[in-house]
């Protein structure tokens, strides 16, 4: 269920500011599995896949490059004296790298680690120089054969929606790279925690929440925060086969819009181990959302004529049911993994779009050669369209390649290619911007950088 109340000038309730601060110092996500935890563990959360490569563990390490980088296509917030949005067109400039991934085990816990950051300058117009920053950060400990806790941060400051990348291996993100409209500066936080109890070797309790926001620095793009809550029961029936229920509530503040939002999802599980190196889920359900807020409005002729005034503003409501779905297939080899993830549900949409059915695709290989060089590509789809409101659906592509060479253990070549593809149906906006770098880095190790 979704209810978007309005509020006093820039209120935000007051119940909705202590579950938020209560599960933002509580940190991080949702279930993994360490040491001989013997749960059906379906969620890939906690850990999970931060800090892996290719689908394996990649001890800790750190990395620096400098890069020459090309840019064309950015889409500032902003518009030229014809009132058309501003078409930036092709940047040339350097941009210095540094970051940190891998993950690490202790007796009864691991750490995944996967972070970047960038500072870019272009040599033509300085006004568009700035930084990227992204972390995703987990933590799962076993406390007891029974008992685990999962725990997940991820943050970051971007302004360049062509060079954000998401997170590898994290489907619930709140930020997702095809979904971003403007290169415009948005900060985002996302802390989550979950409690896996172990009531057999073949059923899992999970219970959990997160609290999430994202502030935007242009002042017509709306901001977001908000919390999750979710419960889950899981059961292994077969040596290959889980099967599942699960509960989420979710809640999304507006505070630009004078509204929020509540939705209630209900859903079913069903994960299957293929073969030995394939693997399947799939979740379907319903959610449930009711949206109130501010919109404005045309004046009957006559009051018009009668007050001097064309429109007003009043509230609306609406209550919805709609379907939601998440696949997952991926397969392992030895030395790469292949992804194929589709979903269907609710976002707090991109700062022009609000509460959104949200669909979402997304491929990823990426191949670990050998000790000289490693390779991925990746490419994204999201469709927006706003439930309450009256906007034309967005859709947004994304695709990026990126390939590394090791010249000696430290030293190694690094080039990358990324584009995406921005439309508004139904209206005259389309947009196309890319980005191609190649530099150095250097990262001691035995194994060439993948950044993917």
């Amino acid at each position: 269920m979704l209810l978007l109340r309005v509020y006093p000038a820039g209120g935000v309730s007051l119940k909705t500011r202590i579950i938020l601060i209560a599960l933002l110092w509580c940190c991080s996500s949702l279930s993994g599995q360490v040491g001989g935890y013997l749960g059906p563990g379906v969620l890939s959360r906690g850990a999970g896949d931060i800090g892996k490569r290719a689908g394996e563990d990649v001890t800790l390490r750190y990395y620096g490059s400098a890069m020459g980088i090309y840019d064309n296509g950015l889409l500032p917030y902003a518009v030229d004296n014809a009132g058309n949005l501003v078409d930036v067109g092709a940047l040339w400039g350097t941009e210095v790298n540094f970051g940190a991934y891998g993950v690490h085990d202790f007796r009864h816990a691991r750490l995944g680690l996967d972070y970047s950051g960038t500072y870019r300058y272009y040599t033509q117009n300085t006004f568009y120089n700035g930084t990227n920053q992204q972390l995703a950060l987990g933590y799962t400990y076993q406390k007891s054969r029974r008992l685990t806790f999962d725990l997940r941060q991820l943050a970051g400051s971007i302004t360049d929606a062509t060079t954000f990348g998401g997170f590898a291996g994290i489907s619930d993100s709140i930020v997702t790279p095809s979904s971003l409209l403007f290169d415009n500066r948005a900060d985002f936080l996302q802390s989550s925690l979950d409690v896996n109890y172990l009531q057999s070797e073949r059923t899992i309790l999970t219970f959990g929440g997160q609290g999430f926001g994202i502030w935007r620095k242009a002042p017509g793009l709306v901001g977001m925060q908000g919390y999750e809550l979710h419960g889950t029961i899981q059961r292994r029936i077969s040596r290959q086969t889980t099967l599942g229920v699960q509960y989420n509530h979710m809640h999304f503040d507006f505070p630009k819009a004078f509204g929020e939002s509540d939705i209630n999802g209900y859903g079913g599980i069903w994960a299957r181990q293929l073969s030995r190196l394939w693997t399947a889920s799939v979740t379907g359900g319903i959610y449930q959302a009711e949206v109130q807020g501010l919109q404005a409005v045309a004046v009957d002729p006559t009051i018009a004529a009668l007050l001097g005034v064309t429109s007003s503003v009043q509230t609306f409501y609406q209550k919805r049911t709609f379907p939601q779905a998440a696949v997952s297939l991926s397969r392992r080899f030895q030395h790469a993994s292949l992804t194929f993830n589709y979903s269907r549900g609710v976002s707090p949409g991109n700062g022009v779009y609000l509460t959104s059915r949200q669909e979402t695709a997304n491929a990823g290989f990426s191949y670990q050669a050998s000790r000289k060089w490693s390779y991925s590509v990746n490419a994204g789809y999201t469709r927006l369209n706003g439930i309450a409101q009256n906007l034309s659906p967005y859709s947004g592509f994304n695709g990026d390649t990126s390939l590394t060479y090791s010249i000696t253990h430290p030293i190694q070549i690094v080039a990358a290619y990324q584009a995406r593809r921005l439309e508004v149906i139904d209206a005259s906006f389309r947009r196309t911007s890319s980005r191609a770098t190649i530099g150095i880095s250097f990262s001691p190790g035995d194994v060439p950088l993948s950044f993917h």
